[in-house]
């Protein structure tokens, strides 16, 4: 008796206050928050905010739904916003808010997220709205009675200190996983003179890179020995790691070990060789292709001298286009 009792009076404060539904529409969050957000973004709303918890208050059988959005903005290098994260987030710091400063009970609340692929701060909200329509199409008969039966169902069954809440939303993506490798082709100079180059790079979250690099000439060069042309080629090996610090911006610090050699095609031996450590900077003015600076303090060698000299110290360029597989930043 007690069940349907608090039906019929639900059911007429619906249909009391169905022509007088109450919203809140937060935007303008800023680029990438979702859960974490400045609880100052709400000040401006608490107020509305309060009166739509007092009608939760009152009425133990009203429903809300808090729904929240995103934009197509991309905020990071390299890396689509995973928007319906950031969207499903803010519904739920709305919630927390309502929870705590309100003292409004979870299970009155419903939660969806919607995904824009335009870009605005006006995609970037969060709403709460009462008795609101859950699906696209208008049944015959309301469907917050059904709502409504199901909602006094779960408060019976509840026990006294269970707290849950219901999630209406579209799936997630999958996550990536933080492992990936990547694959380039360029050219690189030398202090012989440019090599064709091709890079593998083992990523982790597209922050850290441990890169080794190979080049070969198919073109000769002429290194003469004691008047006899040795037909010689430059060929290069070497390791690199690189590491992107900053969120926002596609620099990177680079470090490693470059020997590069001018190879006999006769003898198969070396004329000239420069070997040593690299440090230097990684650029991306595109996705897809890097630019890398890099200081070379050099040990030199050539055929007819056995100790190393630096006495040609020198600036390295290179310039790869890349094509990454898996990883996530």
């Amino acid at each position: 008796m007690t069940k349907y009792l608090v039906m019929i009076i639900g059911c007429l404060a619906l249909l009391a206050g169905a022509a007088s539904s109450q919203e809140v529409v937060i935007t303008d969050f800023p680029l990438g928050i979702a859960g974490s957000v400045d609880p100052k973004i709400f000040e401006p709303y608490l107020p509305q905010l309060e009166a739509i918890s007092d009608t939760l208050n009152q009425d133990p059988t009203a429903l809300a739904v808090v729904t929240g959005g995103s934009d197509g903005q991309r905020y990071r290098s390299s890396h689509d916003a995973k928007n319906p994260s950031l969207a499903l987030g803010r519904a739920h710091a709305l919630l927390s808010l309502l929870m705590e400063e309100f003292d409004v009970d979870s299970t009155q609340i419903v939660i969806r997220t919607e995904e824009s692929k335009v870009i605005g701060p006006e995609y970037r909200y969060v709403s709460i709205k009462l008795a609101p329509e859950l699906t696209k199409e208008e049944p015959p008969v309301d469907p917050r009675i059904d709502l409504l039966m199901a909602r006094v169902d779960d408060l019976e069954a509840r026990p006294p200190v269970e707290k849950h809440f219901t999630e209406v939303q579209t799936p997630l993506e999958e996550e990536e996983s933080d492992l990936g490798i990547q694959f380039g082709v360029g050219v690189s100079s030398s202090p012989f003179g440019g090599i064709p180059v091709v890079t593998t790079a083992f990523t982790y979250k597209r922050v850290v890179y441990v890169e080794g690099i190979v080049g070969h000439t198919w073109w000769t060069n002429s290194f003469e020995f004691e008047g006899e042309d040795l037909d010689t080629r430059r060929r290069q090996i070497g390791g690199h790691a690189i590491i992107y610090p900053f969120e926002n911006l596609s620099l990177g610090f680079l470090g490693g070990w470059l020997r590069v050699e001018e190879m006999s095609q006769r003898y198969y031996e070396y004329a000239k060789l420069s070997e040593g450590p690299v440090i230097g900077l990684r650029a991306l003015p595109h996705k897809h292709l890097a630019v890398t600076v890099g200081y070379n303090p050099a040990k030199h060698r050539i055929a007819t001298r056995e100790t190393s000299t630096t006495e040609s110290d020198q600036f390295l360029i290179y310039l790869t286009a890349h094509m990454g597989i898996g990883g996530a930043r």
